[in-house]
């Protein structure tokens, strides 16, 4: 049995026992089906300050809530702090975990603090997690080491890939990513992966960048080169503020309960946006613009662990944008429905959605796409800014000009 204290780290820095984790040793008769729950801590819910964890799946109650997910044995909430397969195959590696030690509950014992968001994890009756940084002035270094261990993750000793391992625990996805910081706040530091057919780093730097131009919020990036090493792209964090603290984050696939293969759409989390953001309205038109321009310049990875409610001061709103990228594989439909498809619809569809997104007035919506439109047709001279190399600009460029071409002017 498994049983964990979870902190919460607030805006203003303070870490506070939100409340405990239990889950039980996997049922061998039923195929190691974990069992898990969740309850506030007492002294957590007299706080004035305090908020549900997941406000859909948690709500601020004394009462035990089971999880019902037993694969992993714990609310999805707690599982958004865990990483996806990169950070993941650093953990397995770093504490050189057997196959039935790889699963959730001991990962986030594990994790500790070390996680995107604000919470952390503790063995019960011990102290906070410890929190942990890397210095930016290492990007060089953790790029080789990234890829060393791309390629053969028992190339090196643990020794050697210490570094990587302080630094590498965290970030979601499959692609090598790290969590770095320096004087000016702190960061996802994005690597080229040895398995590219394209500069992805770059492209992806010219998508959030055309994205700002489209009036989107987005995390804030900088495009840094590493010498022989090639560039990486640094992602201001938004967890983390000004002051030091943290701001809470959920997936939208927690707050949708989507787990394993789902079958989601756009107007999904805008429902999810209309019960808990604190401005449902602005939020709601955020997402349908960043909805039109995926559309726009192909994003169809738009899964839902990309769309968080983030948690601060003023309460609950959709997160900043932070991980757009043109299409770079084969996969032409979007990952989420939009309308009642996962193609890529026309121009009536988007001006046809807008009602679900708070848009009442049809001139508003037409608007609203065409200045997406004019925005992402700037993209040759941004992709030249951002280093895009021209077969890959030529490439990715005839795919956006497809999209925006059939865009009525």
């Amino acid at each position: 049995m498994i049983r964990l204290d979870v902190w919460l780290t607030v805006p203003s820095g303070k870490s506070i026992k939100a409340g405990s984790l239990v889950v039980a040793d996997p049922d061998t008769a039923g195929g190691g089906r974990l069992r898990g729950q969740f309850r506030y801590n007492p002294e957590y819910l007299e706080r004035p300050e305090a908020f549900a964890l997941d406000p859909l799946n948690l709500p601020l109650s004394a009462e035990i809530f089971d999880a019902n997910r037993p694969r992993a044995g714990v609310h999805g909430v707690f599982e958004d702090s865990l990483p996806d397969d990169w950070g993941r195959r650093l953990m397995i590696r770093r504490y050189n975990l057997k196959r039935d030690e790889q699963r959730v509950p001991n990962l986030l014992r594990l994790l500790g603090g070390k996680g995107l968001g604000a919470l952390g994890y503790a063995e019960e009756g011990s102290p906070g997690p410890e929190t942990t940084s890397v210095s930016s002035r290492y990007l060089q270094e953790l790029a080789l080491l990234a890829e060393k261990f791309e390629q053969d993750p028992a190339a090196a000793t643990d020794d050697e890939f210490s570094l990587l391992f302080q630094a590498g625990s965290s970030p979601g996805g499959a692609r090598p990513k790290v969590l770095v910081a320096d004087e000016n706040g702190s960061y996802l530091a994005k690597f080229a992966s040895a398995g590219d057919r394209l500069d992805v780093v770059s492209l992806e730097a010219a998508a959030m960048e055309l994205a700002r131009r489209a009036g989107i919020d987005t995390a804030g990036t900088r495009l840094v080169p590493l010498g022989t090493t090639g560039k990486c792209l640094l992602v201001k964090r938004f967890d983390i503020n000004a002051a030091g603290g943290r701001n809470h984050l959920v997936s939208m696939q927690t707050l949708l309960r989507a787990d394993d293969y789902y079958n989601a759409g756009y107007r999904d989390l805008a429902e999810v946006i209309r019960h808990i953001s604190s401005q449902p309205a602005h939020d709601l038109h955020r997402l349908y613009r960043q909805m039109v321009f995926n559309v726009l310049i192909g994003n169809t990875d738009d899964h839902l662990k990309n769309f968080l409610m983030l948690h601060d001061e003023t309460g609950w709103r959709l997160s900043p944008a932070f991980d757009l990228i043109p299409n770079i594989g084969f996969n032409r439909e979007h990952v989420l429905r939009i309308g009642l498809d996962s193609r890529p619809p026309d121009f009536e569809t988007l001006l046809a959605e807008s009602k679900y997104f708070g848009i009442k007035r049809r001139q508003e919506a037409r608007n609203t796409i065409m200045e997406i439109n004019a925005a992402v047709m700037e993209w040759p001279g941004i992709f030249k800014k951002c280093h895009v190399p021209a077969r890959d600009a030529d490439s990715i460029g005839k795919d956006i000009m497809r999209r925006t071409c059939r865009t009525p002017q």
